[in-house]
């Protein structure tokens, strides 16, 4: 009994040493099957890390823009102030323009009719004085006369 205990044990042992190598081969088998897959995981995981890094590149771009879009708002309400300060400068201007063109037109009536009156005055004067100088002349005229016949009266 004792040898038919070894040997039922070696043959166990046996049984068991060829399970444990086809078990061993089917790991060697599962292995280089799973190393494809292995191999691809990795790939994913550098893919998964690769697109992580992309995404917070474009969510970086992506924050740029915005903060350009905000300084180009800016910029454009700065020109949109600029461009109303000029435009009612120019109004200002035309304003300005046309006060002084109707200022400049009565100005220029004024010295007008100023220089009208003058002259008018002037020949008035002139005349007046032409026939103050007649008169003066006429009543020379007559006092000599009248002083010639009282001379020869006398």
């Amino acid at each position: 009994m004792g040898d038919q205990h070894n040997n039922d044990l070696a043959v166990q042992i046996a049984r068991f040493g060829e399970q444990l190598r086809s078990v061993a081969a089917s790991l060697e088998d599962i292995k280089t099957s799973v190393q494809p897959v292995a191999a691809l995981d990795r790939a994913i995981a550098e893919m998964s890390i690769h697109n992580q890094n992309a995404r917070k590149d474009i969510e970086l771009l992506w924050a740029r823009l915005d903060e350009g879009k905000k300084e180009r708002a800016a910029l454009e309400d700065q020109i949109g102030g600029v461009d109303e300060k000029v435009a009612a400068m120019k109004n200002t201007a035309r304003g300005a323009m046309c006060v002084l063109g109707i200022v400049l037109g009565i100005v220029q009536t004024f010295l007008v009719g100023s220089i009208v009156w003058v002259f008018t005055h002037i020949n008035e004067g002139d005349i007046l004085n032409r026939l103050q100088q007649q008169r003066i002349e006429e009543l020379e005229k007559t006092l000599s006369k009248g002083a010639g016949n009282g001379r020869n009266n006398g």
